[in-house]
């Protein structure tokens, strides 16, 4: 499954996640579309809330050039085309720790107009059998960023698996809801958190969650 993300003249249709077994790399490659009647000149932006694990890095190719670990900004642009794909953007985690999850953000952006640019968050992880479905609809999470207390609204009758995990992918919650329920948080740390719901054999997208006290 894929989702499409569009700015002005640009746009993206990355994978839901990009899956790796424990110790090896895990691969994100999808499509930039030039969406426009004129060829542009586009770039790549990396950005990352928090640093990788020590052991754990990230590199990203943008067309010929791949670029070393601590490089967050592409220095050659790609022409592309109007109206054309390029295929040539690939991001990469090296190492993944088993039972993981890291989520890099690429903003894909006209080199002479750096405010036209196209943004998502990539998942990269070593869950196995990370299935993602249409789950969205039967749960609201909020607020997000939360102090303390979350609300987790759940509107179906099958139960579900909720689960909160740190940044380096350890599980430090997990409990069945059959109805909403709030959450207190306040014995949590501050700081980036990742959650799904696990529903039938199904697992929705790994979604954000900050934590601020």
């Amino acid at each position: 499954m894929s989702f499409g993300l569009a700015a002005q003249s640009l746009s993206v249709q990355p994978d839901s996640y990009y899956y790796s077994a424990p110790g090896e790399t895990s691969t994100a490659h999808f499509n930039v579309t030039n969406e426009t009647t004129k060829d542009l000149s586009v770039i790549v932006i990396r950005s990352m809330d928090l640093p990788l694990p020590d052991g754990i890095y990230s590199t990203f190719c943008w067309g010929i050039t791949c670029y070393a670990p601590e490089t967050d900004v592409s220095v050659n642009p790609i022409l592309i085309p109007a109206g054309e794909s390029f295929d040539g953007f690939t991001g990469y985690v090296y190492n993944m720790p088993e039972e993981s999850v890291f989520v890099i953000n690429y903003c894909f952006a006209v080199e002479n107009d750096l405010s036209d640019k196209v943004c998502m968050d990539v998942t990269y992880t070593s869950v196995e059998n990370l299935v993602v479905d249409e789950l969205s609809a039967d749960y609201d999470v909020y607020p997000n960023p939360v102090k303390d207390v979350l609300h987790i609204d759940y509107n179906t009758s099958v139960p579900a698996e909720f689960s909160i995990y740190d940044m380096l992918g350890n599980r430090v919650y997990d409990d069945v809801l059959t109805s909403s329920m709030t959450l207190n948080l306040s014995s949590f740390e501050s700081g980036i958190y990742f959650y799904t719901f696990h529903v039938q054999g199904k697992e929705a997208a790994v979604q954000k969650l900050v934590i601020t006290h």
